[in-house]
Formats: C-alpha cells, sequence, structure tokens
C-alpha cells in the first residue's frame, strides 16, 4: 500500500461515492472519485491511491453530512461524472472553488435536465449581463454543455450554460448563488432605469454597454468606503450632461434602497459618463 491512504469504509453510497475514515488523522470524509465504491464493503480497511479521489469532503455537522450524502446516492452516476469533470475543468481555469459547488451545481443540473425531458424552457433574464460580467466562467459554460451532452446526451441551452457561470462565479468568490443572482438582478434594473429614462434599448453588444455594466457591477459589489475619491470634472459633468447625471442620482438612490451602498455625487459623476455615452447613441440612433 505504499503512496497509498488507508481508509476504513463506512458506507458505500454508489460506485462513485463513499463514506470512509481516514486511518491516519481520524477524520470521517466523503470521498468521490470514479468507481471508488465498487467492490468495496462497510468496515473494509482499504489504501487508496490520492490520485483516483478526485473530491474529498469533510464536515463537522452530521445533519449536514448525512443530507449531502443522501443527496449524493440520489444522483444518476452520469450526472455526477459530468459534474467532477466540469469542476476539475473550472479549477483548472479559475483556481480553487468553493466545496459548495459539488452540490449546488449537481443540483442544479439534475432539475436543469428533467426540465429538458419534460420539454420546460426556462429564460434567463441575466444572460447578456452574464457574458459581459463573467466572461470566463461563460466560456467554462459553453465548455460544461459539451461535458455534459458527452455524459448523458443531453443538449443544454445557452441560458443554462449561464446559469452553470453564475454558479461558478459564487464559488470563485465564496458567494451564495443568491448573493450572486441579487447582485445581478440590481445591476439588469440599473439598465433598465437608463432605458427608460432615455426612451432607448441599449445593445448588449455594444462596447459602451460593456463599459457601463461593469462599472455598474464594480458599484454594486462595493462595500460602503469613507473614503471617497474626489472628481475633478464633477462640476462641468453637471453643466454640460445634466440628464445623464439627474439619471445617475436615480441609480444612486435605487442602490441605496436595494444594497445600502452610498453613492456620492462624485462617484454618480463617474456613472453619468458611462450614461452619457449611452444617451448620445440614442441620440445618433433616432437622427439616422
Amino acid at each position: 500500500m505504499s503512496g497509498k491512504k488507508r481508509y476504513r469504509i463506512k458506507k458505500v453510497m454508489n460506485n462513485n461515492v463513499i463514506l470512509a475514515v481516514d486511518l491516519q488523522s481520524n477524520l470521517e470524509m466523503v470521498l468521490l472519485g470514479k468507481g471508488i465504491g465498487f467492490g468495496k464493503k462497510e468496515n473494509m480497511v482499504v489504501g487508496l491511491d490520492p490520485d483516483r479521489i478526485e473530491k474529498s469532503f469533510h464536515t463537522v455537522d452530521k445533519k449536514i453530512e448525512k443530507n449531502y450524502l443522501m443527496f449524493l446516492s440520489q444522483i444518476n452516476e452520469n450526472v455526477l461524472d459530468a459534474v467532477e469533470e466540469i469542476i476539475s475543468m473550472a479549477e483548472q481555469s479559475l483556481g480553487k472553488l468553493s466545496e459548495q459547488l459539488q452540490v449546488v451545481l449537481t443540483d442544479h443540473i439534475k432539475f436543469a435536465l428533467e426540465r429538458i425531458k419534460m420539454g420546460i424552457v426556462i429564460d434567463n433574464p441575466f444572460l447578456h449581463e452574464i457574458k459581459v460580467l463573467y466572461s470566463k466562467e461563460f466560456e467554462i459554460g459553453k465548455k460544461s454543455a459539451e461535458i455534459i451532452k458527452v455524459h448523458t446526451g443531453i443538449q443544454i441551452s445557452e441560458e443554462e450554460m449561464g446559469f452553470i457561470a453564475l454558479y461558478l462565479y459564487s464559488a470563485r468568490q465564496n458567494k451564495t448563488i443568491n448573493e450572486t443572482v441579487k447582485d445581478t438582478r440590481i445591476l439588469r434594473e440599473l439598465v433598465e432605469i437608463i432605458e427608460k429614462e432615455l426612451n432607448y434599448k441599449i445593445n448588449p453588444e455594444d462596447m459602451a454597454y460593456n463599459r457601463l455594466v461593469n462599472h455598474l457591477m464594480l458599484e454594486i459589489t462595493s462595500v460602503m468606503d469613507s473614503k471617497n475619491t474626489k472628481n475633478p470634472l464633477l462640476k462641468h459633468i453637471k453643466d454640460e450632461m445634466p440628464l445623464s447625471f439627474a439619471i445617475a442620482k436615480k441609480l444612486a438612490n435605487h442602490l441605496q434602497k436595494n444594497k445600502n451602498v452610498i453613492i456620492s455625487e462624485d462617484k454618480a459623476g463617474y456613472m453619468a459618463i458611462h450614461i452619457e455615452r449611452i444617451r448620445e447613441l440614442a441620440e445618433a440612433d433616432s437622427s439616422a
């Protein structure tokens, strides 16, 4: 057993998931790996090559561990294999991701595949924002679609690729998916305020849109800071871009209500510059 770690098997969930005790640390672990549970029985002491263990999970909370094991035991092995490959690929590109991703992404993909089989189409209202803000994660989402197709024979939509990107971004930032969705939703609302005020539908393929949403997301995710960067152009912006500055103030109010983020006039001025670019595009399109 040279080079192998010794474990005592406590429970075999399926061929790819076991509950075992690490005999060196005496920690109870959930171990995941292709075929890792095949031929294993309870109380058996085995030596496992570290390369065979694709993922390990340890928690002192027995309720969480029990729910996790029950969840994994109910998932089709093809789905588990696909998720393992997706996470492995994602970590090569994005770095170490939250361990919780294993559960939440598996759960999402499981239900996504069930919806597809039932012919239910799910809209992703944040797809344009996801492509701009989480571009690395979205590229992995596209590759994930290929992996899912290989393992399950089912093709997921671009909308689902976007949802996978949201989960990857959340795991990368160690945030919950609810936090990420909330921030993305608020961003969408800010864009809608601008569109309503200008009576103009912004083209998500335009570079001005890209710059706008990236700047707005920085404001959404920023923490309140007592230091305030002065905007040397503020007076000029107020005088020369009154409509854009007024819209920026509305965005600031929306952020304060929904994220408790205080946007100073100086920061609103910087937002107004991006809004002004959109206003100019709207004006050019209306006169074309």
